[in-house]
């Protein structure tokens, strides 16, 4: 059995017997303000203050300002550990959709730049040298959605998906890696990543009898003894926290 990481959320370790098997990556996954980026950037300022594990968040939508400020929120300071060498941003916006279409890839003549392999060995070699410089023991991608934009035929983008986890898993770091839920409700079809990851976490806002809630739940972790239920959980100042025996909307 693999050692187990604490999370630093609140409740998701009691889900999963402790902690998320050590090495692994983790598809987090999530519809728009279900809180993914929150999670996985708890995760890892957590990880930095509570275990000195430090960090490293690829991002492929969002700047580094945008991010810092963001999380400035929760009082989680970003900056102040990047200059203190413990956090690294990679900033892999160039692959979001903005970035692509100003680079005119959808157009005929451009067809040669579509879905370059490139870009993802690029990706995972300036992963490796953040990772390498700050001694980085979690990582978090934030999200697989962009690559939609930069592979749109799905062949190459399942390859250019399997390739960045795989290489994930190479590293001997901890991730967590975003993707967004196509369809809301309890009822959907697997995504493909799930397949290839060691564990799916699915978080969900439902609606019942005009009553919203957030729920979360952990669909599969290898090496751990699971639980499986969807529970409820809560964004505050403070982050994310997840109420693993309370029931959904008041539910007996």
């Amino acid at each position: 059995m693999s050692k187990k990481i604490a999370t630093g959320i609140t409740g998701l370790d009691e889900l999963v017997g402790g902690g998320i098997p050590e090495g692994r990556v983790i598809l987090v996954i999530g519809g728009p303000g279900t809180g993914k980026t929150i999670l996985c950037s708890q995760f890892l300022y957590k990880g930095i203050h509570e275990k000195q594990e430090n960090g490293v968040f690829v991002s492929l939508d969002e700047s580094k300002d945008h991010f810092y400020s963001e999380m400035q929120k929760f009082g989680w300071d970003f900056r102040k550990l990047e200059e203190g060498g413990k956090f690294a941003f990679v900033n892999a916006t160039r692959m979001s959709r903005v970035a692509m279409l100003k680079e005119k890839l959808y157009k005929e003549e451009t067809r040669s730049l579509r879905g370059k392999q490139l870009s993802i060995d690029k990706l995972v070699e300036g992963l490796q040298t953040q990772i390498q410089r700050t001694k980085a023991k979690r990582v978090v991608v934030d999200t697989l959605a962009a690559l939609t934009y930069r592979f749109p035929d799905p062949i190459e983008r399942r390859t250019a998906i399997v390739d960045l986890i795989e290489s994930l898993a190479d590293l001997g770091v901890t991730s967590l890696v975003t993707t967004e839920l196509g369809y809301l409700g309890l009822e959907r079809n697997a995504v493909e990543e799930e397949f290839l990851v060691h564990g799916v976490i699915m978080m969900q806002t439902l609606f019942s009898g005009g009553t919203t809630t957030r729920a979360i739940q952990v669909e599969k972790m290898r090496e751990a003894k699971v639980n499986p239920s969807l529970v409820p959980y809560s964004i505050d100042r403070n982050g994310i926290e997840i109420f693993p025996n309370m029931p959904l909307f008041g539910e007996k």
